[in-house]
This record gives structure tokens, sequence and C-alpha cells, in this order.
């Protein structure tokens, strides 16, 4: 029963699915990020994110699994995630150029290029060993809010705490599967952190 719960959580906390995560929280939020956007606006915004960083490289994948590109959409293998990372990549650039048109605040936009600077540092990792995507994820998230939270205030710290947690049970899941190593996992938290953190301190600042 635990090992189900563990295994829900990994599904849930997808990486591909942490911008529209960070989305949710910035619009559920009581910051003029969420005041100063008409509810038709974060609908677009919110779409054009989950479309682009979620549902176009899953789809994509969709494909590479089914014309034989890829064994399993869990992608244990390091080698077959070369491609799927490159592609998503491109998504992701492309959802920041999109969102380049739309006049929404730069914190937005930065989220958006500092998460796929996350997926660049994974795709470049992985030539040389094998990191935990699932915690580059996490860890970004949990840097990004760490992030919000000194610049826009302190209700982003009960989310911060929280993923932290989240990511010690995925952590445990990922182990439990054999999926990873304990450093890949550290690592992958590591790097995350620090690469969100970084970017939107300095993009920001």
């Amino acid at each position: 029963m635990f090992n189900r719960f563990l295994n829900l959580l990994t599904w849930l906390s997808h990486p591909l699915l942490i911008p529209t995560y960070l989305m949710l929280l910035l619009f559920r939020s009581n910051t003029y990020l969420a005041y100063t956007l008409s509810p038709s606006l974060q609908r677009i915004i919110l779409i054009t994110i989950f479309v682009l960083t979620f549902l176009m490289p899953l789809l994509s994948s969709v494909l590479l699994l089914r014309r034989g590109g890829l064994q399993s959409l869990l992608m244990e293998d390091r080698k077959s995630r070369y491609v799927p990372y490159f592609f998503t990549l491109i998504y992701y650039v492309a959802c920041y150029y999109f969102l380049l048109k739309l006049p929404v605040s730069s914190v937005i936009k930065i989220l958006i290029l500092a998460a796929a600077c996350c997926i660049a540092l994974a795709f470049i990792i992985n030539f040389f060993w094998k990191i935990s995507i699932h915690l580059i994820g996490l860890g970004g998230m949990t840097g990004a809010l760490y992030v919000l939270s000194v610049l826009l205030g302190n209700e982003f710290i009960l989310p911060m705490i929280l993923c932290f947690i989240l990511s010690g049970l995925v952590a445990s899941a990922r182990l439990l599967h054999g999926a990873h190593t304990p450093w890949q996992l550290y690592a992958g938290f590591l790097a995350g952190f620090v690469c969100e953190y970084f970017f939107i301190m300095y993009s920001l600042s």
C-alpha cells in the first residue's frame, strides 16, 4: 500500500508538471502576480504552459515509444533520454518565447526560462552520468519557491517545505524501484535547486 502511494507521488510529481504547478501556486497566491492578471489571461498562460511544457513533450515521448525509439516512458536507460530531453528543451524555450509576447510579469517568464535551464543541465549531464530528472524537477521547484518567498513574501515558505518533504518521498520511491543510486538523487535535487535559485536571483536582481 505504501509503495503504491509512493509510485502515485512519483507520477504526480513528474518534472514536466512542475511549471504548471508553479503557475497554479502563483495565481492562487496573495501577491501582485495574481491580482494584476485577469482571469482570462491567467487561463491563457496556464494552458500555454501545460501544453508546451507537459503535453507536447509527453506526446513526443509516446510517439518515440511507438516508433521504437524508447523502451519505456520511464526512460530508465540513460541513453534513451537524449532525444526526449532535446525535444523537451525545444518546447520549453518555445514556451518562454511565447510568454515574451504576453503582457505578463518578468517573474513568470524567468521561471519558465529557469526550468528550461534545468532541462538543458539534465541533457548535458546525461551524456556522462545518469542523474535523477525527478529530483532535478523537485529541487528546482524547491529553489524557485525559496526565491519567491524571498522576493514576494513568506506565503511561499509552506509550499517550499511541503515540496522538500515530497522530494524525500519521491527519492525513497526511486530508490525502492532501483531507478537511481542515492548520489544520483542527491545530485539531482542539488542541481535543480542551485540552477533555479541562482538563475532566478540573478535575472530578477
